[in-house]
């Protein structure tokens, strides 16, 4: 180096120690750790400096924090100025122009040249994060998907089961519907037996009951003859026998429903089927069941005695405690349905086993219309009590 000579006590050049080589650096290191440990005492800077290694002093803060103590200490450079070979010191405190410049520049691109560095420290560091996020990303994905495959394992597995289930459960819908049909055809052959079965007890109920009421007519009339001719008559004169017809045609003038078109149908003699509940529920409400047919049997029992009735009176279920009369026992027929058989089927019923002219004691409805349409008589249950008190 060349320039203009300074005094070696002048402090060094802070371009001249930076542009310094390497082994000029590491020679300045070497002769101011001894000036520092040849010293008993020193300030806390300077201490710390002598304790740190060497290696940490070559670049960097370190070089930085020797330069600024060589140059806050004029004594400790002219200390370590002295340690050094001849020459080296004047270079250090006396630098050409152009050196200084060229030093600037260096310590200018250095400069730059850190501060590209760190920008592009900042930028690797920000890819490696980036790497790091992507590759996170990558296993969470990579482990959604692997959960995704065991999903879809487990719901095909799941739908195999399914199918399976669904495959047993046709088969034993195809066998239940089997025997349904099986069932099915067993049933109808029972019902067409049951239903051969009551039509040929219907057919004999129905023969029975016409040879009652024949048995019935013919009691009738005998008990006609009877209180026409007082009982003393000989039964071989024949008795003139008066047939009114179905229905039965009255003379003009009568209004129907009222009491004397009830009396005018209810003559002696006739045939009188009485609904039971239908006339005791309208006018005994009050009572219970056995009461209500305790009090229509004996109405029945008087008014036979009085009009010469033939009635039958009939009750819907099983007899429970059928108390009629003894005087009126042979007098009024009393029926209860068998399990199934309304009162009402077996008024009509009755109506339709015999030609002979009947009237019917009802204020039903439906019954009305059925036997009407049998060309029965109808009277209605005041009228008829009108008729049975009076």
């Amino acid at each position: 180096m060349t320039g203009a000579a300074s005094s070696p006590g002048d402090a060094p050049d802070a371009a001249a120690l930076t542009a310094l080589s390497s082994d000029d650096w590491a020679a300045l290191l070497v002769a101011a750790r001894t000036e520092l440990r040849a010293r008993a005492e020193l300030p806390a800077d300077l201490a710390a400096l002598r304790d740190t290694p060497t290696g940490r002093l070559v670049s960097g803060t370190g070089r930085e924090r020797v330069i600024a103590a060589l140059q806050g200490e004029p004594g400790l450079w002219r200390a370590i100025a002295d340690r050094l070979p001849e020459g080296f010191a004047d270079q250090l405190t006396s630098v050409p122009d152009t050196e200084v410049a060229a030093a600037g520049a260096q310590e200018q691109t250095s400069a730059q040249l850190r501060e590209e560095l760190e920008r592009v420290r900042a930028r690797a560091r920000a890819l490696r994060e980036e790497r790091d996020t992507w590759q996170r990303r990558a296993e969470g994905a990579d482990a959604r998907a692997a959960r995704a495959e065991a999903g879809q394992r487990t719901a095909e597995e799941q739908l195999r089961a399914v199918q399976d289930e669904l495959e047993h459960a046709r088969g034993e819908l195809a066998q239940a519907e089997a025997a349904r049909e099986h069932a099915l055809e067993r049933h109808q052959r029972r019902r067409d037996s049951e239903r051969d079965r009551l039509a040929r007890e219907n057919a004999d109920l129905r023969r029975r009951e016409q040879q009652r009421l024949a048995a019935d007519r013919r009691r009738a009339e005998q008990q006609q003859r009877e209180t026409a001719h007082g009982g003393d008559r000989d039964p071989d004169v024949p008795v003139p026998r008066i047939v009114p017809g179905r229905p039965t045609r009255l003379p003009r003038g009568l209004v129907p429903g009222t009491t004397e078109w009830a009396r005018a149908l209810l003559g002696p003699g006739r045939r009188v089927l009485i609904d039971g509940y239908n006339v005791t529920r309208q006018h005994q409400r009050g009572r219970d069941l056995e009461g209500q047919r305790d009090w229509l049997l004996q109405l029945l029992v008087n008014a036979v005695a009085v009009h010469r009735w033939r009635p039958l009176v009939v009750f819907d279920g099983q007899q429970a405690s059928g108390r009629l009369p003894p005087a009126g026992r042979h007098r009024v027929e009393v029926r209860f349905t068998a399990a199934g058989i309304t009162a009402d089927d077996e008024l009509v019923l009755a109506v339709e086993g015999t030609d002979e002219p009947v009237v019917v004691v009802t204020d039903d409805r439906e019954l009305r219309d059925r036997v009407r349409a049998a060309d029965a008589d109808v009277v209605g249950t005041t009228a008829f009590l009108s008729v049975a008190r009076g």
